[in-house]
C-alpha cells in the first residue's frame, strides 16, 4: 500500500519483524496474565474485580427477565419523551420558527444510519455527522444506528468524544495512524498498566465464567479497542466507557440521539440431506405429513437482525428482549439462571459488530475477488464458486462470536416463524450486519418507532453496484411495512430491456416476466398517488431520474451526493386539500413530501468523489480500502472533508424536506383536531 513507501512505515515493519522474532517472550507474558489461578497475576486480579459491585453493579442485581412483544421497551419510550424536549428546541432553531408555535406531535422523527466499510466508514460517517452537527440538524435527530465500521464511530461518540464531532475527529486522527495488528504496540498496551486491565478484563471474564466460547472476533475486538477506545493519554483509561449499558447516563437525559448498534444471526436453511427428505416426503400422499412438508419446504437461509442499545438487546423478528447488562447470563424459561456475570463489553463487541471475516465462503469470495485480478487460476475459481455457490452460502469458515441464548424454553411464546435452531442452540451467534445489508435501515423501519425521515450515510465499497436500498424495498414488502420509497436506488441503465435482464439475475426475481409484473404493479401503485404526466408513465418512471445520456456515458450508474425520495402509504383521500403538483422534476421531493399520504422520506448520501476535494476517491485512493487499518492525520482530514463537502451540496434540500415534513404533520393534526371539534358540535346540536 502507499503507506509502506514512507520511511516511517519501513521502520514500523522492521519493528514488527524484530518483535516477531521474540514473540515467544510476548506469548509467555500474555499467558501469565491470563492465568487466573496465580494470585500474583493480572488475571486473578481481574476475576476478583469482576464480583466487585462498585465496578460491576449488575452482578448484585437479581435475576433478569425476557421481555416479550413488538412494542418498544419502557426505557425507550421514556427516552422519546425526554428527547422531544431537545428536538423541539433544535427544530425551532433549524427551521427558524418560534419554539412556542411547535406542537410536540408535529416534530418529525428523524433517524440517521451509517454503513459498514471499516475505517473508511468510521471516518466518512464522522465527516457527515460533523456537517449535521454544524448545521443544527443532528440535534433534531432521534435515532442513530450503525453497521460495522459506523458502530465503532458510535462507540466513540457516546464515550470518549462526549458527542462532540470535532473532539471525535481529533481522537481518531491521533489513534488510527498505527495499524491495529502492529504487534509491538498492541502487545505493549495489553501487557502494561493501566491499559492491560482495561483491554483484557472482558476477555478474561469470558474465559473464566465460560458464558460463551472465545472466538477470533473477540481477539479482533481487543485489537480494535487498543486503537480506538484507548485515549491519547493512555494513563486515563476509564473502564466504565466500555459498557454499552453505561451509555444510558447520557441517553437518559434525551440530550443525544438513541444509539442502535446492530449485528445479525445467520439462519442456515435446509442441508442437502434435509432437502432430500423433504423431496421424498413430497411424494407421500399421507395428509398427516402435508403440513410438515410444506413448512420444511419453506425453510430457507436468512439473516435475523439484532439490536444492541443501552437498554436492551433483542430482535424484532423473535419479539424478545433482555436488559443489555444481562447478556452474559445463561437463561431458561425467560429468566436468567446461575451466578450473575459482568456485562460483556466493547472490547469484545467491537469485534462482533465488525466481523466481516465471519462471512460465508460465498460472501467472502465476492469481497476479495476484485483484488485477485484476472488470471487462469482466478477464472477457474470463479467457475468453481459459481457452481457451488448455494453450498458456500451455508459455510462460515470462521465461527461468529455468541451470547448465551436467552430464548431457551420460550418456544410456546414466540412467533411461529422462529426457526427450530433457536430453541436448541446454547448460543446466539452474531456477526457483522453488513453480511445482509450494509446500512442499519431495518431497525429504523419498526412501525413502533414511527420514523418520518431516514438519513443514510453510505460509505460502502463499490457503491453503484450494491443493492442495499433495493434489498430494503424487498424487506418492507415482505414485512408489510408501508411508506418505503420503492423507487430508491441506483439508476439501472437507459434500456428497460437491460434493466429486466439485470432483474433476472437476482435470486429474488428468477423470471423476466415476474420482474415486469413486479415493476408494473409498483408503477400502478405510484401512478394513482403521484401526478406524473401521462406521457411519462412508463416502466422507467419508477427509476430515479438520471442525467443526460452524455453524462450517463461519462459516469454510468451514478447518483448525486445527496438524493431524496419519499414513499407513499396509501390512496389519496378525496376530501383532503391536496396541493397542486409542481413541475415534474420536483415531484419526488416537493409534491410527495406535501402529500397527506406521504410515507418515509429517505435522504441517501453515498460517499462519492467530488471535484471540489481533489485527490480523494473511495474507489481509487489506496488508503480508503475497506481492509486498510492505518490512516495518517492528513488522510483522515481528506475523507472528513469529502463527506462534508458532499453533504453541503444537498444541505438546503434536506432542510427543505424537514420543513415540509413538519408542515405536513402540522396540517394533518390541525385537520384531525378540527374534525373532532366538528363532530362534538354536531353531537351537541343533535342533543339540543
Amino acid at each position: 500500500m502507499s503507506q509502506m513507501s514512507t520511511p516511517g512505515a519501513w521502520d514500523d515493519l522492521l519493528d514488527w519483524t524484530t518483535s516477531a522474532i521474540s514473540l515467544p517472550g510476548w506469548v509467555r507474558k500474555v499467558q501469565s496474565i491470563l492465568n487466573t489461578d496465580d494470585k500474583s497475576s493480572l488475571g486473578y486480579e481481574i476475576v476478583q474485580d469482576s464480583m466487585d459491585e462498585t465496578l460491576n453493579p449488575e452482578v448484585g442485581w437479581g435475576p433478569a427477565h425476557v421481555r416479550l412483544g413488538r412494542q418498544l421497551g419502557e426505557d425507550e419510550q421514556q427516552f422519546l419523551r425526554q428527547r422531544k424536549i431537545f428536538t423541539k428546541k433544535a427544530l425551532a432553531k433549524y427551521l427558524g420558527i418560534p419554539e412556542a408555535s411547535i406542537n410536540d406531535a408535529d416534530i418529525p422523527t428523524i433517524a440517521v444510519t451509517g454503513s459498514g466499510g471499516g475505517y473508511r466508514a468510521m471516518i466518512g460517517t464522522a465527516g457527515y455527522l460533523r456537517s449535521l452537527q454544524t448545521s443544527g440538524l443532528l440535534d433534531c435527530v432521534t435515532y442513530l444506528g450503525g453497521v460495522s465500521g459506523s458502530t465503532w464511530l458510535m462507540a466513540l461518540m457516546y464515550t470518549l468524544a462526549d458527542f462532540k464531532t470535532d473532539a471525535l475527529i481529533e481522537h481518531v486522527k491521533a489513534r488510527v495512524n498505527t495499524h491495529i495488528a502492529l504487534l509491538p504496540v498492541a502487545l505493549d498496551l495489553c501487557t502494561k498498566a493501566p491499559t492491560d486491565k482495561f483491554l483484557l478484563h472482558g476477555l478474561i471474564e469470558k474465559v473464566h465464567y465460560n458464558y460463551a466460547e472465545v472466538r477470533l472476533s473477540d481477539v479482533y475486538g481487543i485489537l480494535l479497542a487498543a486503537r480506538l477506545l484507548v485515549p491519547a493519554d493512555e494513563m486515563i483509561v476509564d473502564r466504565n466507557a466500555l459498557k454499552i449499558s453505561n451509555q444510558r447516563a447520557i441517553v437518559d437525559t434525551g440530550a443525544v440521539p438513541f444509539p442502535i448498534y446492530t449485528a445479525v444471526r445467520h439462519e442456515i436453511g435446509l442441508t442437502e440431506d434435509e432437502q432430500s427428505k423433504v423431496d421424498d416426503a413430497n411424494t407421500v400422499e399421507a395428509e398427516s405429513k402435508k403440513e410438515q412438508v410444506e413448512n420444511d419446504s419453506k425453510r430457507q437461509s436468512w439473516f435475523q437482525w439484532f439490536e444492541i442499545t443501552p437498554y436492551e438487546v433483542g430482535s424484532e423478528e423473535v419479539s424478545a428482549w433482555v436488559p443489555t447488562w444481562s447478556i452474559g447470563r445463561r437463561w431458561h424459561n425467560g429468566t436468567s439462571i446461575d451466578a450473575p456475570v459482568p456485562e460483556p463489553n466493547l472490547t469484545l463487541l467491537l469485534g462482533t459488530f465488525g466481523s466481516a471475516f465471519c462471512a460465508t465462503l460465498s460472501h467472502f469470495y465476492k469481497e476479495v475477488r476484485p483484488a485477485l485480478g484476472e488470471f487462469g487460476v482466478t477464472q477457474a475459481l470463479d467457475a468453481l464458486v459459481k457452481e457451488n455457490d448455494e453450498d458456500l452460502k451455508g459455510v462460515h469458515p470462521i465461527q461468529p462470536a455468541g451470547i448465551p441464548n436467552y430464548l431457551l424454553g420460550l418456544k410456546p411464546y414466540l412467533p411461529s416463524t422462529c426457526p427450530e435452531s433457536l430453541f436448541s442452540s446454547k448460543e446466539i451467534e452474531l456477526m457483522d450486519a453488513g453480511m445482509d445489508n450494509n446500512l442499519a435501515v431495518y431497525p429504523m423501519l419498526r412501525p413502533e418507532r414511527e420514523v418520518d425521515m431516514i438519513i443514510a450515510f453510505d460509505c460502502s465499497a463499490n457503491l453503484s453496484e450494491v443493492k442495499w436500498l433495493e434489498l430494503t424495498a424487498g424487506y418492507t414488502k415482505k414485512r408489510g411495512i408501508l411508506g418505503w420509497p420503492v423507487e430508491a436506488g441506483w439508476p439501472k441503465g437507459d434500456s428497460l430491456e437491460e434493466d429486466m435482464r439485470e432483474f433476472e439475475k437476482q435470486d429474488e426475481i428468477p423470471e423476466i416476466k415476474d420482474a415486469i409484473e413486479k415493476v408494473t404493479q409498483e408503477k400502478n401503485a405510484l401512478s394513482s398517488t403521484t401526478a406524473v404526466p401521462q406521457g411519462k408513465r412508463d416502466l422507467r418512471s419508477l427509476l430515479p431520474r438520471r442525467p443526460s445520456k452524455k453524462k450517463e456515458q461519462q459516469r454510468q450508474k451514478t447518483l448525486g451526493p445527496v438524493s431524496i425520495w419519499t414513499g407513499v402509504v396509501g390512496e389519496k383521500s378525496q376530501d383532503r386539500d391536496v396541493p397542486e403538483p409542481p413541475e415534474p422534476q420536483t415531484i419526488d421531493e416537493e409534491y410527495k413530501l406535501q402529500s397527506p399520504d406521504a410515507g418515509i422520506t429517505l435522504v441517501y448520501c453515498p460517499l462519492l468523489p467530488n471535484s471540489k476535494v481533489p485527490g480523494v476517491d473511495p474507489d481509487e485512493s489506496p488508503y480508503m480500502s475497506t481492509w486498510n487499518f492505518i490512516y495518517s492525520p492528513e488522510e483522515v482530514d481528506k475523507v472528513v472533508e469529502l463527506a462534508g463537502t458532499n453533504f453541503s451540496e444537498g444541505e438546503e434540500r434536506v432542510r427543505r424536506a424537514v420543513r415540509l415534513i413538519y408542515e405536513r404533520k402540522r396540517k394533518i393534526r390541525i385537520e384531525r383536531e378540527q374534525k373532532v371539534k366538528d363532530l362534538w358540535k354536531e353531537k351537541i346540536l343533535h342533543a339540543n
